[in-house]
């Protein structure tokens, strides 16, 4: 069994390289194949088709984000977190697990064609992740009202962070973003 997972890693490794030098359309099970060092054969002994492939990587790009988050959350259960502090960790655990910036920009796009398995997919996980970001948010700021809406924000932010890493700005809005998201939540918790 543990073979089986080590190699499955070692192919999903090897497209996400692939994926971000060439993009997913340019890439075949040849050349995925060829890169693992393996057989056409042995590729798919682990994955019938390079959709199979795409599906596996688009769960290994965003599941660790919430294992992370969650983790995070659990640590910090009892503490007294602030606004800032909360923001600071969800944004750069966000960009961080798309740290192949590149690679995640190439999924996206995927998954918005035209294929319906990939679309589905990552809006099960996407709505996962909102509803996991939704729980930290009801945690650590109990008496706000608006947690979806908030949440779906945060997630918005972390795509626009991720696409500028892509894009290599030199700006640096992560800072600005928490500091005005964070006075929006103090404030809110003030009101309530």
């Amino acid at each position: 069994m543990k073979k089986s997972s080590e190699m499955r890693d070692r192919i999903l490794e090897a497209v996400e390289t692939l994926i971000a030098s060439q993009g997913v359309n340019n890439i075949s099970l040849k050349m995925i194949a060829e890169s693992c060092g393996i057989s056409k054969g042995t590729l798919y002994y682990y994955y019938q088709s390079k959709d199979a492939i795409i599906l596996d990587l688009i769960e290994k790009h965003i599941a660790p984000l919430k294992r992370d988050y969650l983790d995070w959350l659990d640590r910090h259960k009892n503490d007294t977190i602030t606004p800032e502090r909360f923001l600071q960790v969800i944004l750069t655990k966000g960009v961080k697990s798309f740290n192949r910036a590149k690679t995640h920009i190439y999924l996206i796009n995927e998954c918005a064609g035209s294929n319906p398995a990939f679309k589905k997919r990552y809006n099960e996980l996407w709505v996962e992740w909102k509803e996991t970001i939704v729980l930290g948010l009801k945690q650590v700021f109990p008496k706000l009202i608006n947690t979806e809406t908030d949440a779906y924000l945060i997630m918005l932010i972390i795509d626009g962070l991720v696409v500028q890493e892509v894009l290599e700005s030199k700006d640096d809005y992560k800072d600005r973003i928490i500091k005005l998201i964070s006075g929006v939540y103090r404030n809110e918790n003030e009101r309530i």
